[in-house]
Parts: C-alpha cells; sequence; structure tokens
C-alpha cells in the first residue's frame, strides 16, 4: 500500500471519530445541565473548548463563552478544524481520494452526511433541536463504521482504519479523564458527574454489567483507564494499535512504546490519581500518544 494512501485512511478514521466523540460530548453536557444546574452553564460549556484542545480556536473565533458560542464553534464553525461539520468533511475527502479501496456504500452514506449537514447544521445547533440532531449523527457515524466492519476485507486498509480510530479514542480519553476527574472535586453531586463521565464515551451499560451496578470514582476511572474489554477505555486503545502494528514490518520502536504506556497505567495508583488530579498523569499519557503518531508518521506515512 501506498504511504499517501495509508496516511489518509488512518486519517479519515480519527475524523470520523473525532466527529461521533464531538457530538457525543455536546449531546452529554446538555442533558447534564439540566439534572446538575450546580455546575454552571458558562463553566459546564466552556469544559469542552478545554477537552478538544481548541482554546486558542476558540478564543481567535471570537465567540462569546457559553452554550451558544461554544456549541456552534464545536458543531458548525468551518474554521475549526476540530468542530463537527469540518471533521466530516475532512473524512469525506479523504475517503474521495480512494474510493476503489472500500466499499461504494460507505462513499454513498458519508457524502449523504456530509449533506445532512450542510443541510441542517445551523438547525442542529438550536437548543430545541439539538438533541435530536446530535443523535441522528451520532448513529451515522456509527453506522458508517458498521459498514466497513462488515464489508471491508481484513487487510493494511483495514489496519490502517482501525489505528486511527482507536488513536483518536485513546486521545479523548485522556482529554475527557483529564478535565472531568478534576472538576468532581469542586461540584456537589459526584455521583452524576461520574456518570457523566461514563456517558460522554458511552460506558455505563458496560461498567454497571461487568465492574459495578453502583458509581464510584476509583472504579470509573480504573474502568476507563485499564478495562481491556470496552472499546473506549485507554487500554483497549493501546491492545488494538498493537495487534494492527503487529502485521505491519519496522514496528518494534511503536510497539515499544505502547507497551511502556500499558505499564504505566497499569501501575498506577488510581486513588492517588484522583486525589492529587491527574492532569500531569494524563498530559505524560498524550505526550506519549504524540510520539507514537510520530514515530508512526515517519516509518508509514
Amino acid at each position: 500500500m501506498l504511504s499517501r494512501v495509508a496516511e489518509n485512511i488512518y486519517w479519515m478514521a480519527r475524523y470520523l471519530e473525532r466527529a461521533e466523540n464531538t457530538a457525543r460530548l455536546v449531546s452529554v453536557t446538555g442533558t447534564l445541565l439540566l439534572d446538575q444546574p450546580s455546575v454552571g452553564r458558562t463553566q459546564g460549556w466552556n469544559r469542552l473548548v478545554t477537552i478538544t484542545g481548541g482554546h486558542d480556536a476558540f478564543a481567535a473565533s471570537g465567540a462569546p463563552p457559553g452554550e451558544e458560542g461554544v456549541t456552534r464553534f464545536l458543531l458548525s464553525d468551518t474554521n475549526n478544524p476540530s468542530s463537527l461539520f469540518s471533521s466530516v468533511d475532512s473524512a469525506r475527502e479523504n475517503l474521495r481520494t480512494m474510493r476503489d479501496i472500500f466499499p461504494v456504500k460507505m462513499w454513498e452514506w458519508l457524502n449523504d452526511m456530509t449533506l445532512f449537514l450542510k443541510e441542517q447544521g445551523a438547525y442542529g445547533v438550536e437548543a430545541a433541536h439539538r438533541h435530536d440532531f446530535l443523535n441522528e449523527v451520532i448513529g451515522r457515524c456509527q453506522t458508517l463504521v458498521g459498514i466497513l466492519m462488515g464489508t471491508l476485507s481484513r487487510g493494511p486498509a483495514f489496519d490502517f482504519f482501525s489505528m486511527g480510530q482507536h488513536m483518536e479514542r485513546a486521545d479523548m480519553c485522556t482529554r475527557i479523564l483529564d478535565v472531568d476527574v478534576t472538576a468532581v472535586k469542586f461540584h456537589d453531586g459526584m455521583d452524576l458527574l461520574w456518570l457523566n463521565l461514563l456517558r460522554s464515551v458511552s460506558g455505563e451499560a458496560m461498567y454497571r454489567r461487568y465492574i459495578n451496578p453502583r458509581v464510584t470514582g476509583v472504579d470509573v476511572v480504573t474502568f476507563l483507564l485499564r478495562d481491556r474489554r470496552f472499546p473506549r477505555a485507554f487500554a483497549y486503545c493501546l491492545r488494538e494499535v498493537e495487534r494492527c502494528l503487529d502485521t505491519l514490518d519496522h514496528n518494534a520502536l511503536a510497539i515499544q512504546l505502547l507497551k511502556r504506556m500499558e505499564r504505566e497505567v497499569d501501575t498506577q495508583e488510581v486513588a492517588a490519581l484522583i486525589e492529587s488530579g491527574p492532569g500531569a498523569f494524563m498530559d505524560a499519557l498524550q505526550q506519549e500518544l504524540q510520539k507514537l503518531h510520530e514515530i508512526m508518521d515517519a516509518i508509514y506515512f
């Protein structure tokens, strides 16, 4: 496979995953602020800018802090490269250049989704319609991935897609944990905030089924960092990236870094992490993920 094609597949996966993550974060935050007004509406919405790492772009946009400015910036702002619309549009552009590799149905669905966002994006930003709009977006993203999982042969294209998808999930997991674990310490209604953290990654059902029917901080953080069965947990994502790299040549350096991250997560004392604040640890994981991306970029792209 040409390195240019591999890179396009990898980034298409990241953009699709980013779009779904953004839609879910905005939807879950809206629900949280209805249930827990003590969080503070402006602070609650501005947390999303922190999670997505968009401070500079948000400041440059001139959008006001709070619900209207943040949701427009994250969902429909074409000048924000990580907005929902920009992510889907970038994924479509990547797929357009390699349509012969993927099932025709995937292109049709992604093209239709882009048109849907162009037509309904402004309407969907409005609070009265946002919930239904975001559920539709999440469903379309999951349908796209389902088409690929059900119809794409397991080979280099599938592996580079899976690597991009799980690199994006791992990065988002660390960002959510960094911001939300810190926020829990400064608010009442801790159980609801821990539950919101699980919902941000669609993890509530699997947590309650396999870990604990009750929601506790240590169990939630342990689940999202170390669980090797839940597809959006950090450890699961590392294992999936490693599985894909095992099929490629010149993988020793990348796998060595992956195993080091696994050891760091497995040996970290979770209760102490919550008590002291996860910022430094999550920053270190994000830096290692960036280094892993740079290694893959240098070797395969």
